[in-house]
């Protein structure tokens, strides 16, 4: 199925005799490509649709190097699925107001048979990292949609206090005194968030998803 990133939300399902409780998804975009996409996994039972799980996919550009163009990028499993719906939506923010047109490739298989673990499970992920000094000032990073941390960590060093709030505005604040180091491993965001570093400096570890 042919997934255009400047259309609204976009059906695609997988049904008839080689429908399963097992459902691979892949998905492939081009090199140059920025969106990112949420994926919302539907099983059809006996007894109705049930939504199965959400997750999120990040460009191959997201990473250097770039990702592979074609990718398994999640797999999902429901005990009594006879067939299957993915609805795909564009997520990212545009780009200096401009939001680029992309076109990509969707493709699902399935199987009668899958011993994953029950739900839908996020595959490929890349890493990256980023790290930056707010010593004397405040840092806002943002985490995009399909990007998940890994860890952080933060080192007040300029001889004064430090602080780390997640997410920015309304999160708790963590505070890092003068000499010490505070680090986390928050996991995954379903939305794009912030995370505000001051007076620290800072390293921060991802993955991209596939």
């Amino acid at each position: 199925m042919r997934i255009n990133s400047g259309t609204q939300v976009q059906h695609a399902t997988f049904d008839g005799d080689r429908a399963g409780e097992g459902l691979a998804i892949f998905f492939s975009q081009g090199p140059l490509d920025v969106a990112r996409y949420r994926f919302q996994v539907k099983a059809i039972t006996d007894q109705g649709a049930l939504q199965v799980g959400v997750f999120y996919s990040s460009p191959p550009s997201a990473t250097t190097p770039t990702g592979p163009l074609t990718r398994a990028i999640a797999m999902a499993v429901c005990p009594g699925a006879n067939s299957w719906a993915v609805d795909v939506l564009r997520v990212d923010a545009p780009v200096e107001g401009v939001l680029t047109q992309e076109t990509s490739d969707l493709i699902l298989t399935s199987t009668k048979c899958c011993t994953a673990p029950v739900g839908v499970t996020r595959v490929g992920e890349r890493y990256i990292y980023g790290a930056g000094d707010s010593l004397g000032g405040a840092d806002t990073v943002t985490v995009p949609f399909g990007r998940r941390i890994k860890s952080w960590t933060a080192v007040a060093s300029g001889g004064t206090d430090g602080a780390v709030q997640m997410p920015s505005g309304t999160g708790a604040i963590i505070a890092v005194p003068a000499g010490f180091s505070a680090n986390a491993e928050p996991g995954v965001f379903n939305t794009i968030e912030t995370i505000v570093f001051t007076n620290v400096e800072y390293f921060i570890e991802y993955l991209e998803g596939a």
